[in-house]
């Protein structure tokens, strides 16, 4: 008994040691050139069915050698990109705008006011010059104006838009906004974006309000923000069991699901349900989506039901609640974007990519700390690698029974209760060798 501590204490290093490339249930190669020196690659299905927990802190990046690189997950990619049209801006002749003398406001109390006009004559005459803009070849609405003009002089105004189709009747869309250009160098202030809300029209017009700076607008950029673009998803489809109109569903692995579709059973069929999500068998329901799945056929094909967005979850528990009881439960399609990994090619390769591991922590870090200049128009490129997935893996990830079912919560447990059987055991010695130094009679 007085070896227990001792033995402890000599293994505690050793628990306390970097996880191994051996340690993790899978093990995948990455695919990469050889003289690339930072690296991006997409997480491939396995990650997510082998991955142990939702923060992703099991996986490793480990050279040839065994060592592990730094790494660092990157910003989802957004579904939204900007349609940027340029179009020249075309000079109108200036207008003449008359300011009368001899105006005279008398106020008679708070309700009464009496203008007064002296002659007919203008006493001064303004040029308004405004530019002509015309929108052709944009399908889409403009949510933006970006003007462009050559001249660095310093200068702060304000200019009005206006709308049209046929260029006889006019609509204001931006009563006055400002536009500047003021300071040199790195300390220069450049306000040219004008914000419009999502005009549609032939036609517009850009007029500067008041006295016009000194310099010549030439050419304007239509910016459409809602442009959306393709989204890569990948779909796992899981069949469920069903309980009255309640149907449960396990996910083979923590992917990041932004996007649901139920899947009706029969050829021809419509199901709405209520879909909800938890963690684990212990943590409450989330609420995540109302949907209706369908599959009609028509004349054309057969038309199924569009995928339901949500907010991106790694719950690996669903349930879907039928608005209606059907025949046969539906199943229910899964979404997900593969996240992207960059990392630093430290030491030699091949590099090994390891998923699956009990206790590792986390040693993912900030994009910034990985790829020097990120977020800015100086960051590093990355080169493309691939993770060949498609052999198996060394190692089988266990999912009999999966962390977060009930099953996997007795090891649990059983790891505590040996634990304190082992601090009990090491207590009770302890207390013995106490007791026998003070029994031992002095000499």
């Amino acid at each position: 008994m007085k070896a227990l501590p001792w033995l402890l204490m000599a293994m505690a290093p050793l628990a306390l040691a970097a996880p191994g490339v051996e340690d993790f249930d899978v093990r995948l190669a990455i695919e990469a050139p050889a003289d690339a020196s930072l690296l991006q690659l997409n997480l491939p299905a396995d990650v997510y069915r082998a991955v142990r927990h939702a923060d992703l802190r099991d996986v490793r990046i480990f050279n040839t050698a065994g060592e592990a690189v730094p790494m660092a997950r990157l910003p989802r990619p957004t579904e939204t990109q900007a349609l940027r049209v340029e179009r020249p801006l075309v000079a109108l002749p200036a207008r003449a705008a008359a300011v009368r003398d001899g105006v005279t406001v008398h106020a008679s109390g708070a309700a009464s006011v009496r203008v007064e006009v002296d002659g007919a004559v203008p006493a001064a005459v303004s040029a308004l010059p405004g530019y002509l803009l015309e929108v052709k070849d944009v399908d889409a609405a403009v949510d933006a104006l970006v003007l462009i003009w050559p001249e660095a002089t310093p200068f702060e105004a304000a200019v009005r838009v206006q709308a049209s189709d046929d260029l006889q009747q006019w609509r204001t869309v931006v009563y006055r906004t400002a536009l500047l250009s003021l300071g040199e160098g790195e300390a220069r202030i450049v306000q040219d974006r004008i914000a419009l809300p999502a005009v549609r029209s032939r036609y517009l017009r850009v007029d500067w309000v008041g006295t016009p700076p000194p310099v010549t607008l030439q050419r304007a950029v239509l910016v459409n923000q809602r442009r959306t673009a393709p989204v890569a998803r990948e779909w796992v489809e899981l069949s469920g069991h069903a309980d009255g109109k309640t149907i449960d569903f396990t996910s083979p692995g923590l992917f990041p699901v932004e996007a649901l579709r139920l899947v009706p059973a029969g050829e021809s069929d419509v199901i709405s349900a209520r879909v909800a999500s938890r963690a684990a068998v212990s943590s409450r329901w989330q609420w995540r989506a109302r949907t209706v799945g369908y599959r009609l056929q028509q004349a054309g094909g057969v038309d199924e039901g569009e995928a339901a967005t949500i907010a991106s979850t790694r719950d690996p528990l669903w349930r879907i609640t039928l608005d209606a009881d059907a025949a046969v439960a539906p199943r229910l399609a899964l979404g997900w974007t593969p996240e992207s990994v960059a990392f630093v090619a430290r030491g030699a390769g091949p590099y090994t990519l390891a998923v699956g591991h009990a206790s590792a922590p986390s040693v993912w870090q900030a994009p910034g700390q990985v790829v020097p200049g990120f977020g800015s128009d100086r960051a590093a490129a990355l080169v493309s690698a691939r993770v060949l997935s498609g052999e198996a893996p060394v190692a089988a990830a266990p999912r009999e029974p999966a962390p977060w079912q009930a099953g996997s919560h007795w090891w649990l447990w059983g790891a505590l209760l040996l634990g304190v059987g082992v601090l009990g055991a090491m207590a009770r010695g302890l207390w013995r060798e106490m007791g026998g130094a003070k029994d031992t009679p002095a000499e």
